[in-house]
């Protein structure tokens, strides 16, 4: 189990290469996979786990540099996958967060260069959190969803960004 993560990247990576959706497709099953995996959080979750999740959020929120919001925003996801307590679960998140590694860095840079704050990313770990150290299942699922969709939607927006300045002959992003 503990090499199970680095077996299921090959075979991901072909998988989601051979039907042309990489990165959406991988987002689509990280947001399933990180749903149940705060259900199961907020389900599991013992007094130890909360305040291992209050550490790593307090850290985040008050991390001066984006380098260090994105490790924590990895860490907080990683526990919280951990807390579930589900190997299969942890393993196949792992192995997609691998495949797509700079993804919630380019979520942060989008946010900010919209002139918008990553306060929403920020209140939606706190409520998330919040709902799990209070083993709120309900919650958690709809806190997990709401930050998935508002990250899928970034996604969009970034891509069709993308999209219209490669028309226009400019490159975003290094793509």
């Amino acid at each position: 189990a503990e090499d199970l993560d680095s077996w299921l990247i090959g075979p991901l990576s072909i998988l989601f290469k051979l039907n042309h959706g990489y990165l959406r497709q991988n987002q689509q099953l990280r947001a399933a996979l990180e749903r149940e995996a705060a259900i199961l959080a907020a389900r599991k979750c013992t007094p130890l786990d909360g305040a291992e999740l209050l550490r790593i959020l307090s850290n985040m929120e008050n991390a001066e540099d984006k380098v260090s919001k994105d490790e924590l925003d990895k860490e907080l996801h990683t526990r919280i996958a951990k807390i579930a307590d589900n190997p299969m679960i942890f393993s196949v998140l792992t192995a997609a967060d691998q495949l797509t590694e700079n993804t919630i860095s380019g979520i942060r840079d989008y946010v900010m260069k919209k002139n918008q704050s990553t306060e929403d990313v920020d209140d939606q770990h706190r409520c998330l959190v919040e709902a799990i150290i209070n083993n709120d299942e309900k919650l958690a699922e709809k806190y997990m969803s709401e930050h998935m969709d508002m990250i899928e939607k970034c996604m969009d927006e970034m891509q069709k960004s993308n999209s219209v300045n490669k028309r226009s002959g400019t490159v975003i992003g290094g793509e």
